[in-house]
């Protein structure tokens, strides 16, 4: 299976190497399907700083990012498609609830990757979706697709160095957890293989990874 879904969390969102080393990975995946994933970064913060409501903030911080991270995929010429959830309702929130609407989601260009933010629909027009809940929406209903996140240490790995190794997330200790694992998704506790930016390249022959389940 070589379509991935590939999980940009708020941490890696704001480290430019990191952002860099993986637009230069996914140029080398052009025959392989992708999905891009993401929320907010910190950017909300420093947004909030300046006056405005968190609501407000986080909606314009996912734009804002969403446009930059097309913006970086084209200068490794990577094509990308950049929407958001909420966007003919492909991703629709009602109460507890997430629904993820894969004839949508089929029906967008064929391009080599398509990178959708967090923002979903519900009735009062859109709302944020945690990155951790979107994650596994859309590796619930897209089973032909690997979800993929990536090591909160790219240089200092633990327990991915180890090639093909597989782990239960509850034999993972503190240590090791906060060490590779970002911080959103430490208690995540579903299927997913942990790797890096660099190491990305390969998909899906990674050299070093971690099966999570």
């Amino acid at each position: 299976m070589s379509n991935y879904i590939a999980v940009l969390d708020r941490e890696h969102l704001e480290n430019k190497i990191f952002m860099t080393a993986f637009a230069k990975s996914v140029a080398n995946l052009s025959t392989h399907k992708g999905i891009i994933i993401h929320g907010d970064s910190e950017y909300t913060e420093r947004l909030i700083q300046t006056g405005m409501m968190r609501k407000d903030a986080r909606e314009r911080a996912i734009k804002d990012l969403n446009r930059r991270l097309v913006g970086l995929l084209a200068d490794q010429g990577v094509p990308t498609v950049g929407i958001h959830g909420y966007q003919k309702d492909l991703v629709v929130q009602k109460e507890a609830s997430l629904h993820l609407d894969t004839n949508q989601l089929s029906n967008l260009p064929d391009v080599p990757c398509i990178l959708i933010s967090s923002l979903a629909s519900n009735n009062n027009g859109s709302s944020y979706v945690s990155i951790p809940a979107f994650a596994s929406l859309f590796s619930e209903s897209l089973e032909d697709f690997k979800l993929v996140l990536f090591s909160a240490n790219e240089k200092a790995e633990i327990f991915i160095s180890n090639n093909n190794s597989s782990l239960k997330w509850n034999e993972l200790d503190q240590d090791a957890k906060e060490t590779s694992i970002p911080e959103e998704f430490r208690e995540f506790q579903k299927p997913a293989i942990l790797a890096t930016a660099t190491d990305f390249s390969n998909w899906p022959n990674l050299k070093n990874m971690t099966r999570l389940s």
